[in-house]
């Protein structure tokens, strides 16, 4: 079976097109993309689709070479008669403007360009060049960041607009098409470049498992298309999960219902209810869940609190207005921006025990009993001010941050009292409450990894 057999089988399969429906096209002028744009074209021509329209996106990575490509993409379509939508971003400059990866500035300007160009058509999706290679590689990385069973299902065929026509077709069988129809097409000399992860699975891994299979792209695409067989039907489990255990008030599920449920239903029915959750979230509400009591602060300005009844939210800010304030209690956690932090009690002496071990607990310890009134975590405001233990002398939270180049300060709980913030973290606590020779209970506010 060729590419445009495989892909049509796709389409079909995934219901992806129809004759009324305009594509945008990414075309970066490799032979992938040219192949894509070859057959939508031919399908365009044969009444399957109503229009095709090229983006290419010109990253500024590879100097001279890069205009090369967008030069050849603009040549292509004016030969083809495509119409074009064009930009250039320095990707370089703006990831490290950002500080965040190249790959994921390029992913993120591509698909706005693409939102871009759409046309005003009723009917519209937006095709990219993906293929079973790259869904292989895309496995192998998953697996070896610690993947569920939900990244082992690869690049999905459709999501939302975007489609993936060529996701079944290998890197041979697309060189092969671009030989029978005489198609031309450029070769990204980043490709070779091992310094990228996923360019070391293809020029590293892929060879070696080849030389066990010839025919492991294959092997794996079809372990991929099961995967993800598989996952959607765990979804529909996980959807009826949920409304199962959905009670009468807004964001309240029944705890006795979601414990009832088996792993990994469990987990996909939390990660269903808390959008925002990461993994660490999950285990801490399993853990609550378990224990019948405890509370997750979720970044988003959520806290999901269990009872011995329910598991409920209980929204601490919005959107517009991105600051928290919390009742906090002895014995829970909080997940606040990327840390989970605790707050715990010990009596004095095992306290100093353990900070013989790790003398950090000394910057985030105070004299529990000099506490005054209601604790609760908030975040930074203006003006904070506190006597930071040793330094004699009152600061600001400002000059505090500045000093220490503190970059997500709007992260940092600031552990407070009714008379004022009492500690924060990584900076000690205050004069009124710190600990003295009198002290017989010590009270721990720090990061769960630290927790000994």
């Amino acid at each position: 079976m060729g590419v445009k057999d495989k892909a049509l089988q796709t389409i079909r399969r995934e219901r992806m097109l129809s004759p009324d429906c305009a594509v945008v096209v990414g075309v970066s002028g490799g032979a992938d993309s040219v192949t894509l744009l070859h057959f939508l074209l031919s399908l365009q021509q044969e009444g399957a689709i109503a229009q095709v329209k090229a983006v290419h996106l010109n990253h500024c990575l590879r100097g001279e070479e890069s205009w090369h490509d967008q030069q050849f993409v603009e040549e292509l379509c004016r030969e083809w008669d495509v119409p074009l939508y064009i930009e250039q971003h320095d990707i370089a400059t703006i990831a490290k403007e950002q500080g965040r990866g190249i790959e994921e500035i390029g992913r993120e300007l591509r698909y706005a360009a693409f939102e871009k160009a759409a046309p005003t058509h009723s009917c519209y999706c937006i095709a990219t060049a993906h293929t079973a290679d790259d869904n292989a590689e895309t496995l192998l990385l998953h697996l070896c960041r610690g993947s569920g069973l939900r990244g082992a299902a690869g690049i999905p065929p459709i999501r939302g607009r975007i489609i993936r026509p060529l996701i079944t077709c290998t890197r041979k069988e697309i060189e092969a098409y671009c030989a029978e129809h005489s198609l031309s097409y450029v070769i990204d000399s980043t490709n070779a470049d091992i310094a990228y992860a996923r360019n070391r699975i293809r020029r590293m891994v892929m060879p070696h498992l080849c030389e066990i299979n010839p025919q492991s792209t294959v092997a794996i695409t079809r372990f991929i298309e099961q995967v993800r067989q598989t996952d959607q039907f765990l979804n529909k489990l996980t959807t009826q999960a949920i409304a199962d255990a959905k009670v009468g008030a807004p964001d309240t599920y029944c705890r006795k219902a979601l414990l009832s449920l088996e792993e990994p239903i469990r987990s996909r029915a939390l990660c269903g209810i808390v959008k925002t959750a990461e993994e660490r979230h999950i285990q801490l509400l399993i853990s609550a869940l378990e224990a019948g009591n405890g509370a997750v602060v979720i970044p988003t300005g959520v806290r999901w609190c269990v009872t011995e009844t329910v598991l409920t939210a209980q929204r601490l800010y919005n959107k517009e207005c991105p600051s928290f304030c919390i009742s906090a209690a002895i014995g829970e956690r909080y997940a606040v921006g990327d840390r989970i932090y605790r707050l715990f009690t010990l009596p004095r002496s095992e306290y100093e025990q353990k900070l013989n071990i790790c003398q950090y607990l000394f910057q985030n310890a105070l004299d529990y009993d000099r506490i005054s009134g209601d604790l609760f975590l908030r975040q930074r405001r203006e003006g904070d001010r506190f006597r930071p233990t040793g330094r004699n002398c009152g600061k600001s939270l400002k000059k505090l941050f500045n000093e220490q180049k503190v970059v997500s300060r709007d992260t940092i709980p600031i552990l407070c009292d009714t008379s004022g913030i009492a500690l924060v973290p990584g900076f000690g606590c205050d004069e009124r409450v710190r600990i003295m020779p009198d002290t017989k209970t010590v009270l721990l506010f720090i990061k769960e990894e630290d927790v000994l």
